[in-house]
C-alpha cells in the first residue's frame, strides 16, 4: 500500500465522531450532567477543525483510490483488527460510488460503507450502501446540530439555558473563534448550495435511494441539515449582534433567495434567514436602562459605516428576487431608523434616520402587510417559533406606537377608499381596482398574527387596558391598581379608535382583528367588556348591536318558512334579509362571539344570562330558518362555544331536542327535515359539509357532560339513541362513500364523528340495569322501549362484526397504506387523528369487554356479542388475510410521525395477548411476512430506544394532553409491560418474538447473539440492555436510573423475569454472562442512590424496585453458576459483593470501634454496644470509607417510615370517609393495594353535587377544599404504601443474594474466618436496624427470618470446625477458631481482646449477637408470632454454638495424648463461652424468663415448639438451675406436665388413620424433650417426680392405642417416608420420648433411688399390655424402628425392674399389689425370653447380612443402626439378668439363680429354634440354660475380634486417605452420584464416610464388650453356685429340704422384684422343685461339659480382648479377674 501504517476506522470518521460529539453536547448542555463539561471542552478542541471547515468533506485522493482498488488482494489495515483485511470487489465498487457521489475521500467512503454494514441490524430491509447514505447525512446533521446547540448556549441578550458560568464562558470563547473564521458566509454558501431536488436526483442516479421510507429519511435529514444551518445564524443573532459584513451577507442572500412553498408561504430556511436579518437590525436594546453600556457592544452603534452601508444595500441595491421580503426588511429598517432617531446619534446618521418615513412608505407601497400575513404568518412553522412571533409582534406594535401619524394616514386612506366603494355600489358600478387597502391589510395581519397561540404567549394582552375606575361601573376598577405603561395605553387606543365610525368595508376586518386579539382568557374578557361598553354609544361594534341585528334577521327570516314539509329542503339563500356582505359580517360576528365565549368563562355565562340578548334562543331560531350552510355551521359552532359551561350545556340539550335540528320523533314540526336533509340533499350535492362538521363539534362539546337521562321524554323513549343513530348510520358509515371537493374534509368528518363516539364509549359506566329492558310511556299513549346509554349501544356494535367495526378496521387499514407511502397528502393530520380514535375505540372496548360480557351473560339477555380479540382475528376483506392485528401493530413503526398511535397499538396488543384463545396465533400472524416481521420488530426497538427523559410520573389520563416525550415514554413502558405479561405464556409468545428467541425450536435452544452476528436482528432485548448500560462504568452510574426511572425499573424486571423463566433462563443468562458481563458491571454501581435533585417517596420507591430486580437476578446468577460449577463467575460476583468497597459520601455516624454506619448515631453508642469486626468499614489513607457492598446495599433500605398525620374533617365523617377509601382500593400490577384516586374523586364529587339548599350552596367551596385535602391525603398514603412495598421487595432481594451466597455457593469460596466475619457483620447490622425504636414492624418482621438463616450458617461454621477436630484427632493441626493459640499459630487476622484472658474478638462479638437476639425477643413480645418464632430459632442456633462436640468413639481417642490436650483446651474455651452466654441470659432477669416460658406454654404452635427448644438449651447450660427454680416457682413445670393429660385427646387423634394436622404431636415431642432435659439432672428429675410426671404419663390413654403390628411387618415399610407418617411411626413418636424420659430420670437419680424406679414400674404396669406386645417381638424381619422400640423398652423395664421395690408403695394384703405383681411378672418373663432370640447366632447374623445397606437422607446407615439396635437389646437383657443376680447378694451361695446348669446350647453351631425356646421360657417354669450365656459369650467374642480388625482397617484408610485408589474412593463417597466430583471433593466425602463407619464400629465394640462382661459375670456366679454350693435334688430329702429352705429364705429377701421362675409360692410342702430341681446328673454333666466349652482358647481370647480394648477403657481388670476366677472354678471343681 502506498500509505503504510494508516488504519481505517470501521466506525467511520464521517459519522461516529460527530454522533458521539452530539451525545456529549446534549449531556453537557441540555441534560446538565456535571461530568460532561470537562469532556466537552476536550472534544471541542479535537473537533474544532470540523466546525471551522463546516460540512467540507475530506478531499478525494488518487493514492487512496489506488490503495482501495488493490484491497482485494493486498488488503487494508483496519483499526482494532490484526493484520490486513481484504475487501470484495463489490464492496470496493460501492465505496467508490459513495466517494464519487459525495465527493468524498476514498478512505472515508470505505469507512462509511463499513459503518453501514455494522449498522445493518438497525435498518432491516436496507443494504449497506443505503445505510451508509443515511449515516453520511446523519453525521452531517449531528455536527450542525452540535454547532446550533453550542450557539444557543452562548452568553447573550435573548435567553439563557441555566448553565454554569465556566461552561458558558468556554462555549462563548469557542464559538467566537469559529465565527472569526467566517462562519456566517460559510453557512450562507452551504444553504445556497443545498438543493433538495438536485440532491435527490443525484442519489437516484447512483441508486442511492431505497424504498419510500428510506427516501423520506434522506429527505428529512437533508431538510434538517439545511434548516439547522440557518438556525445557527438565527441563534447567534438572537444572542449576539452581527457585524456589518455579516449583515450585508444576509441581505445579499435574501436578495437572491426566492424559495417559497407550494402554498405561497416562505420556505422554512428562508424564513429563518429573514428572521436572522430582522433580529440583526433590531435596536430595541436602547429602551433598556443600561442601554449605553450595552450599545457599545452593538456594531450598529459602534461602527459608523454600518448604518450607511446597510441603508444603501436595502434601499438602493440591486433588484430583490422577492419584493415582499424587501418590503418587510424595509419595514423593519424604517422602525430601526425611527428608534435610532429618538436617541442621541451622531450627525452622520441623522440624514439616514430622517429617511425613516420614506423607507416605511416604500414598504407599505409594496404591500408589506399582505406579504407578512400571507407568506410569513401563514407559514406552518411560524406559530411554533416563539422568537419569530415576538419579533413580528414587536415590529407591528412599534409601528403603531412610534408612527401614529402613519397609522392615522392609513386609516384615513381606508375611510376614503370605503367612501369610494360605497359610492360606486350605490351607482351600481364595480369598485375601482387601484384603491389602497393598507389599513384593512394591517388589521388582517394583526388578526392573523394573534389568532393562533399554541405556545400560550398571550402577546395580544398588550393591546388591552383595563377600563378606568368608575367607568360604566366596571368591576375591574377594584382589581387593577396600577397605571398601565404608555405602550399598552397606545395600543389599546389604536384598538378602540380603529372601531370608531367603521365604514362597511372595514367592518369585517376590524371584527376579525378583535377576534385575533381576543385569543386568551384575559384578552377575551377585555374584548367582552369593550363590546359591552360600546353598546351605550350606539356603536355597530357592540353586543347590543350584534344580537339586535341577529334578532331582526330571525324575525325577518322566520316569516319566510315554507308551509309544507315537502319543501323544507329547498334552500332560500337569496332572501331579502341577508346580502352576501351581511352574510360575511354575520359570520365574522359569530366567530368573534364564539372566540370570546370559548376563551372566557365569565363572559360566556354573562352572554347567556343577559335577558336582552338571549343569544341561545336567537341562534337556535336563526338555525331553524332558511340560511346558507356556512351560516348554520357558524351558528352551531357558536352554540358549541356556549356549551363549554356545564350549566349552559344542560339547557342546550333541551333546546337542541325541542328545536328538532335533528328530528327525533314523528311529531317534529319539520317532519323529516333538519340536518339529516341538509346532509343528504344540500351538503352531499355541494360536496362540502360545513354544517355536519359544526354539528359534530356541537355534540362533542355537549357530550363533555353526561347526556341527560330524560332527553326527549314525553315525545319518545328518552335517551341519546336518535343522535347516536344519526352519527353512526348517516355520518360515520357513509362518510367514505361521499364525494368531497376538499379531500381533507373527508377525514374531518370522520374525525368529528369518532370524537363523539369515543367520548361516549370512554365515559360509559357499565351497570347491570342496562341489560334489562325497560318500557316508558310516550305522549299520545302507549309505551316504548327505553333507550340504553349510548356507551352501552356502542359496546354492542363494537363487539359485533357489523358495519361500525368494519368501518373502523377499514380506516386502520387505509391509514397504514397511506402512511406507508411516506408522502404528504391532504388531510393527513385529520386522518392521523381519525385512526387514533379508531385505535382508542378498540383499546377501550378491550378494557371494558370482560365486564360487559360477564354482565350480559348473567342478565340472560338475547344480545349476541363476541370478544374483540376474536373479531380482530377475522379476515380483512381488502387483503383477504387475517391481518387486522398486524395493521394495528404496524403503527409502532410510525412512532416518529404518530407516537400516540404507537402507544395505543401497544396497549391493544397487550390486551389481545391476554386471550388464551388468540395468543397462540399471534406470533404466526406477526411473522407470516418476513419483511413485515422485520419492520415490526424494528418498530418496537425504535420505540424503546428513544432518548426522552421522564419528566414526572404522569398518569395517562384521557382528559390531559400528554407531551410527545410523555407519550414516547409511556410507549416504552407499555412495551416492557407487554413483554413481561407475555413472557410466561406458552412458547412461542409475543415476548419471545420481540426478544429474539427461537420461534420454531424450543426456546431454551436459542443462542442469543449481538445484533448483526450470524444475521441476528436487533431485538428488544438488545434495546433493553442498551438502555440499562448507558452510563455504566462511569462515576454517575446507569443514566436510566435518573432519566427514565420507571423504564429502568421495568427493564430490570424484564431481565429478572428472563432469568427466572425456565425456558429463557439458560440462553439469557449465558448471553448476559459471556457477551455482556451485564450483572457484574451493574452490581458495581449498587446500591442505587437518589440524586441530589431528586426527592419524594416515588423516586425512592423506584430506585428500590430497580435495585430489587437487579439483586434478584444476581441471586439467580449465583445459584446457577454455583450449580454448574462455573467457579470463576461465582467468585467474581461474591468478591464484588463481599469485599470492602468505597462508600459514597452520605450522612451517618462513626461507631465507637471506628467503623462507619449510615444508621448509627452517637446517641445509640451505649444503648446496644453493637460493633462490626475489623473487616467492616475502614478508613483509607485518602480519607474515604470502605464497607462491604452487601452492607452498603442494606444501608440504603431505611426501616423507618413516616406516615401522614390523620385527617381532620369539618364536614365529612371520618369513619365514612375511611369506608369510602377502602371501597376504592384496588391492587396494582405490583400487588400493592392502592386507592383509586379517580374513583374516589368521582364519589366525593357526586356527594358534593348532591348538596341541596342555600346553606349547602355557601358551604360548597369549603367542602370542595376538604375533598382536595382528602385526595391529597390518599395520594400521599398511596405513595407511602408503594414505598413500603418497595422497601420490602428491596430487603427480600438483598435476602436472596445473602442466602444464596451463604447456602448455595461453594463453601470453599468463603471459608473459615472470612465467612465468620461476613456473618458477624451481617448479623450486627441487621440487629442494629431492628433495634431502632422508630423502625416499622412491617419492615423489620422479615429480618428475623434472615437472622435465623445467618445464625444457622454461623453455627455451621463453628460446628464444622469442631467436627473437624473431633473427626481428625489423629492429627494435631486442627484447632477451633475459639482456640486462641490455634488462631495465632494459623496467623489469622483476628485481634485478641486484652480483658478476659485470651478470648478472641469472635467471642465478644458472639455476646453482642446474643444480646441483640434477646433484646429483640423482648421487644417483639406480644407482637408477631412469626418474628418471635424466627428469633427463637436463631437463639437456638446460637446456643448450639457453645455445645461441646461429641468426640467420635474411635479407639484412638484416648491413646493420642496431644490431641486430648487440644480437646481439653477446646472444651475450656467452649465452657467459657457457655458461661458467658449464661451470664448474658441471666443478666436479663425474669423478664426474659417470663417471655420464653409464656411462649412455651401458650401461643403459636411453631413458636411454642421453638421456645420449648430454647428452654431446653438454656436449662442445659444453667448449672445453677436459676431457670429451673423460676419455672418451678411460677408453676410452668407443673403446667407443662399437666398439659400432657390435657392434650391426651388430641394425641389420641394423632393415631387416627387420617389425623388432624400433626402440630399436637410435634408440640408433645418438644415438651417431652424439655422434660427429658430436666430429668437429666438429679434436681430436675426430683422436681419432675414431685410434680407427678410418671403419674400423668400413666394416666395418658394414647399410649394404649398402639396399632396392630402385623400390618407393618414388611421390611422397610415403617421407614417409608411420606408427608404424613403412618400410624406406627406416629405412635412411636409418642412412645419414644416417654421412654427416654424414664431412662433419663433413672440414670440421673442412680440405682440408690428406688422411688424413681417404682414410679417407672407403675407407668409400665399401667400400660402393661402395650409393653407385653412390644416384648413379644413378633417381627419376622429386622426393622430399625421396631428394634429401636424394643431397645428402649428393654432398657427401661430392665433397669426399673432390677432397681425398684414397688411393694413399699402398697399396703399389706392389698389385692392390687397381687395384680400389679402379675403384670410385672409377665413383663419380666417376656424380657428374659428375649435372650435366646438375640443371641448372636448364625441365623441372626445371616438376617443382619441380608439387611440392605441404605444411607438415609440425613446420612444415617440403616444397616449399621439395625446391627447396633440388636446389640443394645441383647445388652439390655443380659444387663437385667446381671442386675438381678448381683442384687441378691455378694455370695454365690445366696445369689439369684436364673439359668439352668445345662450347657447343651453351647454345643451347637446355631440355635435353630429360638422362637420355640423363647415361648418355652415364657410359658414353662423351667429357666433357660446356662448354655445360652456361654453361646452368647463365644459368639460375641468372635464377632468382637472381627469388628476390631475392621476398625483397624478403616482407621488405616482414614490415615492414608490420599493413597486410596479411585475405586475405593468412589465406593466410600457414594458411587455413581459422585462421578462429576473432583478428587478433593471425593476425598472429603470418603473421609466423612470413614469417620461415620468408625463411629458405628466403636459403638458395636463397646456393646460387644459390655455383653461379654455381663455374660462372664453371669457365668461365674452360676458356675460357682452349681459347682460349689448346689446340692442335687436326688441326694436326699434332708439335704434338699435344708437347701430349699435356704432358697426360700433367699427369695423372700430378694423381694418381689426378683423373678421366681416357679409358678407357686415356696413352702415346705411344695414339691414342685423335686420335679424341676437340679439332679446329680445335671451337675455331673455340667462338670464334664464346662472344661470342654469353656476351654482355654475361649478364655485366652477374652484375655486378648481385655488387653487390646478393655484396659484402654477402664483401669480395672474386670474381665481379666472374672476369667481368672472361672479358670480356677473349672480347674478345681471339674
Amino acid at each position: 500500500m502506498a500509505v503504510a501504517g494508516m488504519a481505517l476506522n470501521s466506525g467511520s470518521r464521517m459519522w461516529t465522531p460527530f454522533k458521539e460529539l452530539h451525545v456529549l453536547v446534549d449531556a453537557a448542555i441540555f441534560r446538565k450532567q456535571p461530568d460532561a463539561a470537562h469532556d466537552l471542552e476536550l472534544a471541542l478542541r479535537k473537533h474544532k477543525p470540523s466546525f471551522i471547515s463546516l460540512l467540507q468533506n475530506p478531499a478525494k485522493n488518487r493514492i487512496h483510490k489506488e490503495t482501495i482498488q488493490k484491497a482485494t488482494t493486498e488488503g487494508i489495515m483496519i483499526m482494532g483488527q490484526q493484520g490486513t483485511q481484504t475487501l470484495t470487489q463489490q464492496f470496493i465498487d460501492e465505496a467508490l460510488i459513495i466517494s464519487d457521489l459525495f465527493s468524498l475521500n476514498e478512505y472515508a467512503a470505505v469507512e462509511l460503507l463499513m459503518a453501514g454494514e455494522n449498522q445493518l441490524s438497525h435498518f432491516p430491509g436496507l443494504t449497506r450502501g443505503l445505510v451508509a447514505v443515511l449515516l453520511y447525512y446523519d453525521g452531517r446533521r449531528s455536527l450542525v446540530n452540535c454547532l446550533r446547540t453550542l450557539i444557543q448556549a452562548r452568553e447573550g441578550r435573548t435567553w439563557t439555558l441555566g448553565l454554569s458560568d465556566d461552561l458558558v464562558g468556554m462555549i462563548t470563547r469557542f464559538t467566537d473563534q469559529v465565527m472569526e473564521e467566517g462562519l456566517t458566509n460559510k453557512i450562507l454558501e452551504l444553504v445556497k448550495g443545498m438543493d433538495l431536488t438536485r440532491e435527490l436526483d443525484k442519489l437516484q442516479e447512483d441508486r442511492a435511494l431505497g424504498n419510500a421510507k428510506h427516501r423520506k429519511q434522506v429527505t428529512d435529514l437533508f431538510k434538517e441539515i439545511k434548516l439547522s444551518l440557518a438556525e445557527c445564524l438565527f441563534c447567534w443573532v438572537c444572542q449576539s449582534p452581527l457585524g456589518k459584513m455579516e449583515t450585508l451577507q444576509l441581505i445579499a442572500f435574501l436578495k437572491n433567495d426566492q424559495s417559497v412553498n407550494p402554498d405561497g408561504t416562505l420556505d422554512n430556511v428562508s424564513l429563518a434567514v429573514l428572521m436572522t436579518l430582522l433580529y440583526s437590525i433590531d435596536v430595541a436594546v436602547v429602551e433598556q436602562e443600561d442601554s449605553e453600556d450595552i450599545m457599545q457592544k452593538y456594531p450598529i452603534f459602534v461602527d459608523q459605516t454600518y448604518v450607511p452601508a446597510v441603508h444603501k444595500e436595502i434601499t438602493l441595491g440591486q433588484q430583490w428576487a422577492n419584493l415582499g421580503v424587501k418590503a418587510l426588511v424595509e419595514f423593519a429598517w424604517a422602525l430601526t431608523l425611527r428608534t435610532m432617531s429618538q436617541q442621541a446619534t451622531g450627525p452622520d446618521l441623522n440624514e439616514y434616520c430622517e429617511d425613516d418615513e420614506y423607507v416605511m412608505d416604500s414598504a407599505i407601497q409594496e404591500h408589506v402587510f399582505t406579504f407578512v400575513k400571507d407568506t410569513v404568518v401563514a407559514s406552518s412553522v411560524f406559530h411554533q417559533e416563539e422568537f419569530y412571533i415576538r419579533k413580528l409582534h414587536t415590529l407591528i406594535t412599534d409601528f403603531i406606537i412610534q408612527m401614529p401619524l402613519k397609522v392615522k394616514e392609513l386609516r384615513n386612506r381606508g375611510d376614503e377608499a370605503a367612501r369610494i366603494i360605497l359610492a360606486h355600489a350605490q351607482e351600481g358600478l364595480p369598485p375601482p381596482t387601484h384603491l389602497r387597502t393598507d389599513f384593512e391589510e394591517l388589521m388582517k395581519l394583526i388578526a392573523g398574527l394573534y389568532q393562533k397561540d399554541p405556545l400560550k404567549l398571550e402577546l395580544a394582552l398588550e393591546y388591552w387596558c383595563p377600563p378606568e375606575a368608575g367607568q360604566n361601573g366596571s368591576s375591574f376598577a377594584t382589581v387593577y391598581h396600577y397605571r398601565p405603561p404608555q405602550r399598552q395605553v397606545s395600543l389599546f387606543k389604536f384598538v378602540r379608535l380603529a372601531g370608531d365610525l367603521l365604514p362597511p368595508s372595514l367592518y369585517v376586518p376590524y371584527i376579525n382583528m378583535l377576534m385575533g386579539l381576543a385569543n386568551g382568557p384575559q384578552c377575551a374578557h377585555h374584548c367582552f367588556n369593550l363590546l359591552k361598553f360600546n353598546g351605550g354609544h350606539a356603536s355597530s361594534v357592540s353586543w347590543d348591536h350584534f344580537f339586535l341585528s341577529l334578532n331582526q334577521y330571525y324575525a325577518s327570516l322566520r316569516q319566510e318558512l315554507p308551509l309544507s314539509s315537502e319543501s323544507s329542503h329547498i334552500p332560500r339563500y337569496a332572501s331579502r334579509g341577508i346580502t352576501p356582505q351581511e352574510l360575511y359580517g354575520l359570520i365574522a360576528v359569530l366567530k368573534l362571539t364564539r372566540q370570546v365565549a370559548e376563551q372566557d368563562d365569565s363572559a360566556r355565562i354573562a352572554l347567556c344570562e343577559n335577558q336582552q340578548w338571549l343569544p341561545v334562543v336567537i341562534l337556535f331560531g336563526v338555525m331553524s330558518c332558511s340560511v346558507p350552510p356556512a351560516l348554520k355551521a357558524e351558528l352551531l359552532l357558536t352554540l358549541a362555544a356556549f356549551a363549554k359551561s356545564p350549566e349552559i350545556a344542560a339547557s342546550l340539550w333541551q333546546s337542541l331536542e325541542s328545536s328538532q335540528i335533528l328530528p327525533t320523533h314523528s311529531q317534529s314540526v319539520q317532519g323529516s327535515g333538519g340536518i339529516q336533509v341538509e346532509l343528504d340533499e344540500v351538503e352531499a350535492r355541494n360536496e362540502e359539509f360545513p354544517m355536519t362538521r359544526a354539528f359534530l363539534d356541537f355534540l362533542s362539546v355537549l357530550t363533555d357532560i353526561p347526556v341527560p337521562a330524560a332527553l326527549g321524554a314525553g315525545y319518545r323513549a328518552p335517551g341519546f339513541d336518535p343522535y347516536l343513530d344519526f352519527l353512526r348510520d348517516s355520518v360515520f358509515l357513509k362518510f367514505n362513500t361521499r364525494a368531497y371537493k376538499n379531500p381533507e374534509e373527508k377525514w374531518q368528518v370522520s374525525k368529528g364523528t369518532l370524537e363523539v363516539l369515543y367520548k361516549l364509549l370512554r365515559d360509559h359506566e357499565i351497570l347491570g340495569e342496562h341489560f334489562i329492558d325497560q318500557h316508558v310511556e310516550v305522549q299520545g299513549g302507549g309505551t316504548a322501549l327505553a333507550n340504553n346509554p349510548p356507551g352501552h349501544n356502542l359496546l354492542i356494535h363494537m363487539l359485533n362484526d357489523g358495519g361500525m367495526l368494519k368501518m373502523i378496521l377499514y380506516i386502520i387499514d387505509e391509514a397504514t397504506k397511506m402512511l406507508d407511502r411516506y408522502v404528504p397528502f391532504p388531510g393527513k393530520e385529520y386522518l392521523e387523528r381519525t385512526v387514533l380514535l379508531c385505535l382508542k375505540m378498540i383499546e377501550v372496548t378491550l378494557e371494558r369487554q370482560d365486564q360487559f360480557i360477564n354482565m350480559l351473560r348473567d342478565s340472560g339477555s338475547s344480545v349476541m356479542v363476541a370478544p374483540m380479540e376474536k373479531l380482530l382475528m377475522g379476515i380483512n376483506p381488502r387483503s383477504g388475510k387475517a391481518d387486522h392485528v398486524v395493521n394495528i401493530v404496524k403503527f409502532v413503526t410510525y412512532k416518529n410521525a404518530v407516537p400516540e398511535h404507537a402507544l395505543s397499538a401497544v396497549k391493544i396488543l397487550c390486551s389481545v395477548c391476554q386471550s388464551l384463545v388468540v395468543q397462540p396465533e399471534l406470533v404466526g400472524m406477526l411473522t407470516e411476512n418476513e419483511n413485515t416481521s422485520e419492520d415490526l420488530l424494528c418498530g418496537f426497538v425504535e420505540c424503546l430506544e428513544t432518548d426522552d427523559v421522564e419528566v414526572a410520573d404522569v398518569e395517562e389520563d384521557e382528559d390531559e394532553e400528554l407531551t410527545g416525550a410523555q407519550i414516547r415514554n409511556a410507549t416504552r413502558q407499555n412495551i416492557l409491560k407487554l413483554i413481561l405479561y407475555t413472557l410466561d405464556q406458552p412458547s412461542p409468545s409475543v415476548a419471545h418474538f420481540l426478544l429474539g428467541f427461537e420461534l420454531r425450536k424450543p426456546v431454551g435452544k436459542t443462542n442469543l447473539q449481538d445484533p448483526g452476528v450470524m444475521g441476528s436482528p436487533r431485538t428488544c432485548l438488545h434495546s433493553i440492555l442498551t438502555i440499562l448500560d448507558k452510563g455504566v462504568g462511569t462515576r454517575t452510574g446507569p443514566l436510566c436510573l435518573s432519566e427514565a426511572p420507571l423504564l429502568a425499573e421495568l427493564a430490570y424486571h424484564t431481565i429478572y423475569s428472563l432469568c427466572a423463566n425456565k425456558d429463557t433462563s439458560s440462553p439469557t443468562m449465558r448471553y448476559l454472562r459471556t457477551t455482556q458481563d451485564f450483572l457484574y458491571r451493574h452490581v458495581q454501581h449498587v446500591p442505587f442512590r437518589k440524586a441530589e435533585f431528586d426527592s419524594g417517596p416515588s423516586s425512592e420507591t423506584t430506585l428500590l424496585n430497580q435495585q430489587s430486580w437487579l439483586l434478584k437476578s444476581v441471586a439467580i446468577e449465583l445459584r446457577l453458576t454455583a450449580l454448574n460449577k462455573q467457579r470463576s463467575h461465582t467468585q467474581r460476583l461474591m468478591n464484588l459483593l463481599l469485599e470492602d468497597t468505597l462508600v459514597s459520601q452520605q450522612q451517618g455516624g462513626m461507631r465507637p470501634d471506628g467503623t462507619f454506619d449510615p444508621e448509627y448515631s452517637y446517641l445509640e453508642a451505649d444503648r446496644t454496644g453493637l460493633s462490626t469486626t475489623q473487616f467492616g468499614q475502614r478508613q483509607l489513607a485518602s480519607g474515604g470509607q470502605t464497607r462491604r457492598k452487601v452492607l452498603q446495599i442494606l444501608d440504603v433500605i431505611d426501616f423507618t417510615q413516616a406516615y401522614p398525620a390523620p385527617m381532620q374533617f369539618e364536614f365529612f365523617d371520618h369513619s365514612v370517609i375511611e369506608q369510602v377509601i377502602s371501597s376504592c382500593e384496588q391492587k396494582n400490577e405490583r400487588g400493592v393495594v392502592l386507592c383509586n384516586v379517580k374513583m374516589l374523586y368521582r364519589i366525593l364529587m357526586n356527594e358534593l353535587n348532591a348538596l341541596q339548599g342555600s346553606t349547602a350552596a355557601g358551604q360548597r367551596p369549603l367542602v370542595a377544599q376538604e375533598i382536595e385535602s382528602v385526595l391529597a391525603y390518599v395520594v400521599k398514603r398511596n405513595s407511602i404504601r408503594e414505598l413500603l412495598h418497595g422497601k420490602r421487595q428491596a430487603f427480600q432481594a438483598w435476602r436472596h443474594v445473602v442466602e444464596v451466597t451463604l447456602t448455595a455457593c461453594p463453601v470453599e469460596l468463603l471459608t473459615g474466618e472470612a465467612r465468620q466475619n461476613v456473618l458477624f457483620e451481617l448479623l450486627q447490622d441487621l440487629l442494629l436496624k431492628m433495634s431502632d425504636t422508630d423502625a416499622t414492624p412491617e419492615l423489620t418482621s422479615p429480618v428475623a427470618a434472615v437472622i435465623l438463616t445467618l445464625m444457622a450458617n454461623l453455627r455451621q461454621c463453628f460446628i464444622m470446625d469442631q467436627s473437624e477436630l473431633a473427626q481428625l484427632q489423629h492429627t494435631s493441626q486442627y484447632v477451633s477458631l475459639l482456640d486462641s493459640s490455634g488462631v495465632a499459630a494459623a496467623n489469622q487476622n483476628v485481634v485478641f481482646g486484652q480483658q478476659a484472658g485470651s478470648r478472641t474478638l469472635f467471642a465478644s462479638s458472639l455476646q453482642v449477637v446474643l444480646k441483640g437476639l434477646i433484646e429483640h425477643v423482648l421487644r417483639s413480645s406480644g407482637g408477631q408470632q412469626r418474628v418471635r418464632a424466627n428469633m427463637y430459632g436463631a437463639l437456638l442456633y446460637y446456643l448450639q454454638i457453645a455445645v461441646k462436640p461429641k468426640p467420635l468413639p474411635t479407639l484412638e481417642t484416648v491413646k493420642n495424648r496431644s490431641v486430648g490436650s487440644a480437646l481439653t483446651m477446646k472444651e475450656s474455651e467452649l465452657e467459657k463461652l457457655m458461661r458467658e452466654n449464661l451470664m448474658t441470659i441471666l443478666g436479663y432477669g425474669e423478664n426474659f424468663m417470663e417471655v420464653v416460658c409464656r411462649d412455651a406454654c401458650d401461643g403459636h404452635d411453631i413458636g411454642r415448639m421453638l421456645s420449648l427448644a430454647v428452654l431446653d438449651a438454656i436449662l442445659a447450660i444453667d448449672k445453677h438451675q436459676v431457670w429451673l427454680s423460676y419455672m418451678v416457682s411460677k408453676g410452668y413445670i407443673q403446667h407443662l406436665i399437666d398439659s400432657l393429660l390435657h392434650d391426651d385427646d388430641k394425641l389420641q387423634g394423632m393415631l387416627n388413620p387420617s389425623p388432624e394436622p400433626l402440630k399436637a404431636l410435634y408440640i408433645y415431642e418438644s415438651k417431652m424433650g424439655l422434660l427429658t432435659r430436666l430429668a437429666e439432672t438429679p434436681s430436675g428429675a426430683h422436681r419432675l417426680l414431685q410434680c407427678g410426671i410418671m403419674g400423668r404419663l400413666a394416666e395418658c390413654a394414647f399410649f394404649d392405642l398402639r396399632p396392630e403390628s402385623g400390618r407393618f411387618h414388611a421390611a422397610g415399610f415403617e421407614e417409608t417416608e411420606t408427608f404424613i407418617p403412618n400410624i406406627m411411626i406416629r405412635y412411636r413418636q409418642l412412645l419414644f420420648p416417654a421412654l427416654r424420659l424414664c431412662l433419663a430420670a433413672m440414670t440421673s437419680l442412680g440405682i440408690e433411688n428406688r422411688e424413681v424406679a417404682n414410679q417407672v414400674l407403675r407407668f409400665t404396669v399401667a400400660h402393661a399390655d402395650i409393653f407385653n406386645s412390644i416384648l413379644r417381638d413378633r417381627h419376622a424381619v429386622l426393622s430399625r424402628p421396631a428394634l429401636e422400640e424394643l431397645s428402649l423398652t428393654t432398657a427401661v423395664i430392665g433397669r426399673a425392674a432390677s432397681e425398684g421395690e414397688p411393694e413399699s408403695d402398697f399396703a399389706q394384703g392389698d389385692t392390687s399389689y397381687i395384680e400389679f405383681r402379675g403384670h410385672l411378672s409377665r413383663i419380666q418373663h417376656q424380657l428374659i425370653a428375649l435372650l435366646p432370640k438375640y443371641c448372636m447366632s448364625e441365623s441372626l447374623k445371616n438376617q443382619l447380612k441380608d439387611v440392605d445397606a441404605h444411607i438415609t437422607e440425613d446420612g444415617r446407615d440403616t444397616k449399621a443402626e439395625i446391627n447396633i439396635a440388636v446389640l443394645e437389646i441383647a445388652s439390655n437383657v443380659v444387663a437385667y439378668c446381671r442386675a438381678v443376680i448381683s442384687k441378691a447378694g455378694m455370695s454365690a451361695q445366696y445369689c439369684r439363680i436364673m439359668f439352668g446348669p445345662s450347657l447343651i446350647e453351647a454345643t451347637s453351631r446355631d440355635m435353630h429354634s429360638f422362637d420355640d425356646l423363647q415361648s418355652m421360657v415364657v410359658n414353662s417354669s423351667r429357666p433357660p440354660n446356662l448354655g445360652i450365656v456361654v453361646y452368647q459369650l463365644k459368639q460375641c467374642s468372635n464377632h468382637f475380634m472381627t469388628v476390631f480388625d475392621s476398625h483397624k482397617q478403616h482407621l488405616r484408610k482414614l490415615n492414608t486417605l490420599g493413597e486410596l485408589s479411585n475405586e475405593e474412593l468412589k465406593e466410600l463417597s457414594g458411587g455413581t452420584s459422585t462421578e462429576k466430583m473432583s478428587s478433593q471433593q471425593r476425598q472429603q466425602l470418603a473421609k466423612k464416610r470413614l469417620v461415620q463407619i468408625l463411629g458405628y464400629i466403636a459403638q458395636e465394640l463397646k456393646l460387644y464388650f459390655y455383653i461379654i462382661e455381663n455374660c462372664l459375670f453371669i457365668l461365674w456366679r452360676h458356675l460357682e453356685y452349681y459347682l460349689i454350693h448346689c446340692v442335687a435334688a436326688d441326694q436326699g430329702q434332708s439335704l434338699f429340704q435344708m437347701h430349699a429352705k435356704k432358697q426360700a429364705l433367699r427369695r423372700l429377701q430378694d423381694g418381689p422384684s426378683m423373678n421366681s421362675f416357679h409358678k407357686t409360692e415356696l413352702s415346705d410342702d411344695d414339691l414342685s422343685l423335686n420335679v424341676t430341681g437340679v439332679s446329680k446328673d445335671d451337675l455331673d454333666r455340667l462338670r464334664s461339659d464346662a472344661p470342654v466349652y469353656i476351654n482355654e482358647s475361649v478364655l485366652k481370647k477374652l484375655q486378648e480382648m481385655e488387653e487390646c480394648y478393655g484396659k484402654s477403657h477402664s483401669r480395672y481388670g474386670f474381665t481379666e479377674g472374672l476369667v481368672r476366677r472361672i479358670k480356677r472354678l473349672i480347674k478345681l471343681h471339674t
